[in-house]
């Protein structure tokens, strides 16, 4: 590096390098701090937190799979319901109920899932060979 001021070599120049130096040192370690071992505890927690959605088809048939959380959302297609299912010990998904069933949930159920106040179920019953519409029930 080359000192900026017109006297190269001088003990001057030097301090100047030195002191841009630390102002860059210091600057970026203001933008890129160290992460702490409670951060990567954080990531691990958000990731944690994101559900993937899946389609009903890739579900078992016939199996019961507790109900975590609904929440109503709007789409393109108007309002629609996604529940929250719990498909493992450690492992939730999130699934988007066809049109003719977010229609028949109410706020109220939404609410009483929400709260634990009920303990409900889905099932996945499978396609129906007519229609190619997806069969559900809940369960309590």
């Amino acid at each position: 590096m080359k000192p900026h001021c017109s006297e190269t070599g001088t003990a001057a120049s030097y301090l100047l390098l030195e002191a841009e130096f630390i102002f860059v040192f210091v600057s970026a370690t203001a933008l890129f701090p160290a992460r702490s071992p409670d951060d990567m505890n954080l990531t691990k927690r958000f990731e944690a937190t994101a559900y993937a959605s899946v389609n009903f088809n890739t579900l078992e048939p016939h199996m019961l799979y507790a109900i975590i959380r609904g929440k109503r959302i709007p789409t393109k297609n108007g309002l629609s319901v996604v529940l929250t299912l719990r498909i493992a010990e450690t492992n939730n998904v999130q699934v988007f109920l066809p049109k003719r069933y977010s229609d028949v949930v109410s706020d109220a159920d939404i609410d009483a899932i929400n709260s634990k106040a009920v303990s409900l179920y889905l099932v996945y019953k499978g396609v129906c060979e007519s229609s190619k519409s997806y069969l559900l029930a809940i369960r309590s």
